[in-house]
Parts: structure tokens; C-alpha cells; sequence
């Protein structure tokens, strides 16, 4: 995949998401919107309805209070029919009172006999003299002296709840010039609040004779009562954009970690085909020559070639079971023959090694096997490839003649070994990454360094399967030390 085209890749995936997340917040605030004007038309309704009832319910007391020479009601009636009208279901309220008044008011002077002209006579005189009296009596009454605050609040509440609505509220009502008339002493701090966010309607609104007064409903808890009722909508709604975001997110990490591998892979196999074509040609051109009549006759040439070839043939061996180590120890494959093992002798075998190695550099290796105590428990195979492949990346990696430095110490618990190295030294944002299968850090003006970016991520695996630790020191130009710290005592994982 091309990194051109992988960027706009990228870049278009990550518009089409930023456009999904702006439309799924676009709907989510729509809804909120939504919610509050069912929340606002809920209320109108509810406070339109109650007024009319409050109205009616103002009506049906004055009538009867009118009507003492034909409906005898007595206080304890009057009582029951106030306990009646507080009660939540509307219907059962207007026909108790229609029961209670009307009735008996308009029909105690028609008998049974149906309607005659007379009482429709006299019926029109009370009615008349009804309103004679509620005109007088609204003249000198205020809202506040018209509204009983308990009636009002319990029709408020029925007809709140009969919409779906049941949040706290505070109720209050206002003359034309927006002052208090009924507004109780602990709603005094909120009186600006009744105004700027609550919710308005007339009171009496037809009574023509009545001062203009205004109930207003004010809910302290509103926003948090909408959004609680939407609590699901929007849960959902965020869970969906945080894992369309995480999905992304992790679809794209993965898209370049593919890329990275792939590119690394790449390298590997070129890096293997060169290592490996280096000693089959030499193998090649030694058969060749062992071949040639007149070679063979030279004694010392055909032993000259046969150690060629011997030498060439270990090289394919090391570098297949570099390949193969790697791999078994990847799939969890690897299987640790534990024994107690000198470490001191274990450097000091690999150091007779290399030696022809360094020499070949004019370079150098020092010791100060300072441990007193150099016993560990650990397979000698894996922590011998673990010493050779500190010190071949040592000498690989050194511009100048390689001067490698080894020492031991006692550890509280086990053993710390140092390879210190005056190679080219590795970077700050490199360190993380070199103990990474098939990475290899660049080695800048260094052309001739060859590998396969195995070495360090087998010295890491074998030391933490070991129970240690690896840690790394590194300045560019001035070296690197690596430093590991091995149990004494090997304690087999679960």
C-alpha cells in the first residue's frame, strides 16, 4: 500500500467520522430541543386546564354561598365539597360540585312534572341576582384573595401528572406590572427566576372586571429532569460514537502497524537473501575450484577450500538458527533446560569465541567479573546465545575499534551483568523499539552491518523467561550499556 494513498485514506475515513459524530450530536441536541418543547407545551396545558377549573370551582362556592333561600348547604357540606374538588381526577370533581350546587340550585324549583314558565321566571331572577353579587364581589377582591393556594397547588399537580410531568415545581402568581401577589417567603430569593424562565398564563381570564393577574409556574430542577428523561437516548448515543471512535481509532493504528510490519518484513527478507547468498557463492566458488584437476593436486589449497567451505557452512547454520530460535520462541514454543550455571565461565567461553572477531577489528574486550557468588539457575544454551549476541552487537555496531566492556555484581537477589559498548549508540525514541522483533536501528554512515533485527528481542524474551530484566543506557555517539538482572533462583511460570 502506498503511503500516499494509505494518507488519504486516512484523512477521508476521518472526515466520514467527524461528519457521523456531528450528525449524531446534531440529532441528539434536536432531541433535547424536542424534549423541552414537549416539556413547555405539557406545562401550558397543564396551567390552562387548571385555571379553568379553578375558575369553575370559584364559580360553583359563590353560587351556592348566593343561594341561601333555596339550597340550605351547610358548613360541613361545604367542607366535603372542597375535599371533593382537591381530588386528582377532574371528572370526579366537576360532578361532585355539579351535584353538590347545580342541581340543586336549578332544578330545586322545577318538579317532577318537567319545566314550566314560571320557574324559568324565577330561575333568571336568581341567576340575576347570582351575578349582581359576583360583580360585587370581584370588585373589591383581589387574585390573592380569589385563589386558595391549596386548591391550586393540588390541580397543578393532577393535571402536571395527567401529562406526563413530575418534577418540582413552584407556583406564584403576578399583578400586570409583574409584582407579587401570591409568592411564598421561601420563593421570595427566586422571584427574578419566576419571570425570566418560568412559565405564564392568566388567571380569571374571564372575568372582565377583574384586575389582570397571572399565574406562573417555576421549575428549579427542569434541565436536570429533561435530561434524566432522555438518560437512555443519549447513554446509547454515546456509546455508539465512543465505539465508532475506538473501532477507528484501532482500525487505523492497525492499518499502519500493517504497513510498518510489512515494511520491516521486507527488510528482513532482503537482509536474509544477502546473508545467505554471501556463503552459498563461497560454498559454490570452493566446489568449483576443488573440481579443477590441477587444484586438487595442490595439497594445501583443497585444505585451504575444505575449511572455506566448513566455515561457510557453520555461518548458514548460525544464521537458519537465529531464523528458527526466533520463531519457536514467538509462538511460546520455547522449552528452558534449567540447570546451575557459572556465569563468569559462560562470558569467558564466549569471550575465546569472538575473539578472532575482534581481533580482525583491532578492538578489545574488558572484564571485572566482580561477583562473588556467580551461580544461577538457568539454561546454559539461551543465556550463552544472550552473551554472544550483546557482544556481537557491540563490536557490529562500533565505528572505531570495539571496546567492549563486561563486568559482573552481586545483585540483593541474584546477579547484574553490564555490557558496556563505544558504539554509535541509540537514540532516545529508538530504545523503546529495539527490543522489537525485525526492528533494526538505523545505523546512519554504518553501510556494512548486517542482521536480521532478531538479536535484541531474543536477549529480552530469554531474560524475562528467566524471570529478569533487561534494561538499556544509550547516548548517540557515546555508546550504550545493557544491563541485565538475573535471578539466582529460576521459579517456574503458572
Amino acid at each position: 500500500m502506498k503511503a500516499s494513498f494509505l494518507r488519504w485514506l486516512v484523512f477521508l475515513s476521518g472526515i466520514a467520522l467527524l461528519c457521523l459524530v456531528g450528525i449524531q450530536l446534531y440529532w441528539v441536541k434536536n432531541s433535547i430541543e424536542l424534549r423541552r418543547q414537549e416539556f413547555a407545551s405539557g406545562v401550558q396545558r397543564a396551567m390552562n386546564l387548571a385555571v379553568v377549573d379553578l375558575e369553575e370551582y370559584e364559580m360553583m362556592l359563590r353560587m351556592a354561598e348566593l343561594n341561601t333561600s333555596n339550597v340550605s348547604i351547610q358548613s360541613e357540606e361545604e367542607n366535603s365539597l372542597l375535599v371533593t374538588y382537591i381530588d386528582p381526577s377532574r371528572d370526579t370533581l366537576l360532578s361532585s360540585v355539579h351535584s353538590a350546587t347545580a342541581d340543586s340550585l336549578l332544578f330545586s324549583e322545577w318538579g317532577d312534572a318537567g319545566l314550566n314558565q314560571e320557574a324559568i321566571l324565577a330561575q333568571s331572577g336568581l341567576l340575576n341576582d347570582i351575578m349582581d353579587g359576583i360583580v360585587s364581589l370581584d370588585i373589591s377582591r383581589s387574585a390573592a384573595d380569589r385563589v386558595d393556594t391549596l386548591v391550586l397547588d393540588s390541580l397543578l399537580r393532577s393535571h402536571l401528572s395527567n401529562e406526563g410531568i413530575t418534577t418540582e415545581f413552584r407556583a406564584a402568581v403576578f399583578n400586570r406590572i409583574q409584582q407579587p401577589e401570591i409568592l411564598s417567603s421561601g420563593d421570595v430569593p427566586f422571584r427574578e427566576k419566576f419571570l425570566a424562565e418560568g412559565y405564564g398564563t392568566q388567571i380569571f381570564p374571564h372575568d372582565p372586571l377583574c384586575e389582570p393577574a397571572y399565574l406562573r409556574l417555576w421549575f428549579p430542577h427542569q434541565n436536570r429532569y429533561l435530561w434524566r428523561s432522555l438518560w437512555m437516548m443519549l447513554s446509547v448515543s454515546a456509546l455508539i460514537m465512543l465505539l465508532v471512535v475506538l473501532l477507528f481509532s484501532y482500525s487505523i493504528r492497525t492499518i499502519y502497524r500493517q504497513k510498518k510490519l510489512s515494511e520491516v518484513k521486507n527488510d528482513f527478507i532482503n537482509n536474509m537473501t544477502h546473508e545467505l547468498k554471501t556463503p552459498i557463492a563461497t560454498i559454490s566458488l570452493a566446489c568449483e575450484a576443488l573440481n579443477d584437476p590441477d587444484m586438487r593436486a595442490a595439497e594445501g589449497a583443497v585444505k585451504n577450500y575444505v575449511g572455506m567451505i566448513s566455515d561457510e557452512n557453520k555461518r548458514l547454520g548460525v544464521l537458519v538458527e537465529n531464523v528458527l530460535r526466533t520463531a519457536i520462541f514467538e509462538q511460546g514454543d520455547m522449552h528452558l533446560r534449567i540447570d546451575t550455571l557459572n556465569m563468569h565461565d559462560i562470558i569467558k567461553t564466549v569471550i575465546r569465541n569472538v575473539a578472532i572477531q575482534v581481533k580482525q577489528r583491532n578492538g578489545s574486550i574488558l572484564t571485572q567479573l566482580n561477583a562473588t557468588d556467580p551461580l544461577i539457575e538457568g539454561d546454559a544454551l539461551h543465556l550463552t546465545n544472550v552473551v554472544y549476541n550483546l557482544i556481537d552487537n557491540a563490536i557490529k555496531y562500533s565505528e572505531e575499534k570495539p571496546v567492549v566492556q563486561i563486568s559482573t555484581d552481586d545483585g540483593n537477589d541474584g546477579l547484574i551483568l553490564r555490557f558496556t559498548d563505544n558504539g554509535i549508540g541509540i537514540s532516545r525514541e529508538n530504545q523503546p523499539k529495539v527490543f522489537d522483533k525485525l526492528y533494526r536501528v538505523p545505523t546512519g554512515n554504518i553501510h556494512n552491518v548486517k542482521g536480521f533485527g532478531l538479536g535484541l528481542s531474543y536477549v529480552k524474551g530469554v531474560v524475562e523467561k528467566h524471570n529478569g530484566l533487561v534494561e538499556l543506557e544509550s547516548e548517540p555517539k557515546k555508546g550504550s550499556i545493557f544491563t541485565l538482572h538475573l535471578p539466582r533462583y529460576y521459579e517456574k511460570e503458572n
